[in-house]
């Protein structure tokens, strides 16, 4: 996708707030093929995929967990977009939390994932399950575990502890074994390691999650087909995270390497390349 397309989803922040998640999936996708195309981000267009995602996402909780008629200033690909906070909205639910979250670790926008991080969980619980969707129960211990993490708040052993035991698969209300072991568990166990410190235990998660994570998109045609497997995104986000506590703690160390890792994002090679936050923030 071109600049001009990005720009052109992103315009709907202006014109049309209510609608701004009809953008998000559009420019996720974006994000997901230009990564398989170049699966090192080896190109600048292709980080500029990666920020835009992650600035709309962003957006989307700036814009729903205002009070609703602010006037706001966002930056999106590349262009301060004016627009007005709407309130909570469906959309302003856990999944496109955790999407959001991962996506500012990943492209290190450290504000963007604190002020998600602030968002209280009952405010993504009743807004997002106000129609009837519901998620299970570990989702929000999950996500009040990644919180603690980032604030420096009490609870994150317990909350990590209550999602991993909440998605075992006799556990859950909902969802089949094979992506619970494969894809919801693999991230927490990482994360766990990551928390303790544990260089081994951390690369052999890691790994293990990665090695799931293609085990599940390649179990059947259909599945091998399906971009949304070009990225592991939560895994992604946790390599991220473990490179740069490698470089501030001795005796820890990021030593998986994978194509499901992109290079340069994992070593931050473009942050800071051009600007991704509103002037003077």
């Amino acid at each position: 996708m071109s600049t001009e397309n990005r720009n052109e989803l992103s315009l709907i922040l202006e014109s049309n707030p209510e609608s701004i998640d009809f953008a998000l999936s559009t420019l996720h996708m974006d994000v997901m093929f230009s990564t398989a195309a170049d699966p090192e981000v080896s190109r600048l267009e292709t980080w500029e995929a990666w920020t835009a995602d992650m600035q709309m996402h962003h957006a989307l909780f700036t814009v729903q967990t205002n009070q609703q008629g602010i006037d706001l200033e966002l930056m999106v690909n590349h262009e301060i977009r004016r627009t007005r906070a709407t309130g909570p909205k469906t959309s302003t639910n856990a999944s496109n939390w955790t999407t959001a979250f991962f996506l500012a670790v990943i492209c290190r926008d450290q504000k963007r994932y604190r002020e998600l991080c602030e968002i209280p969980v009952d405010l993504l619980r009743a807004s997002g399950e106000r129609r009837g969707t519901r998620y299970n129960p570990f989702t929000y211990h999950w996500i009040s575990a990644l919180q603690a993490f980032v604030l420096n708040r009490p609870g994150l052993g317990e909350e990590l502890l209550a999602a991993m035991e909440l998605s075992t698969p006799d556990q859950v209300d909902f969802g089949d074994t094979e992506s619970l072991d494969k894809l919801v568990f693999p991230p927490m166990n990482t994360f766990l390691r990551l928390v303790e410190r544990d260089s081994d235990k951390f690369n052999e998660a890691l790994a293990q999650g990665l090695a799931l994570h293609g085990d599940y998109y390649t179990a059947n045609a259909e599945r091998s087909h399906t971009i949304m497997g070009a990225v592991p995104l939560s895994l992604l986000a946790m390599a991220c995270l473990a490179y740069d506590t490698a470089e501030v703690a001795p005796d820890f160390r990021l030593e998986v390497e994978s194509g499901y890792l992109p290079k340069h994002l994992v070593q931050r090679s473009w942050y800071g390349e051009f600007p991704v936050l509103e002037p003077d923030t």
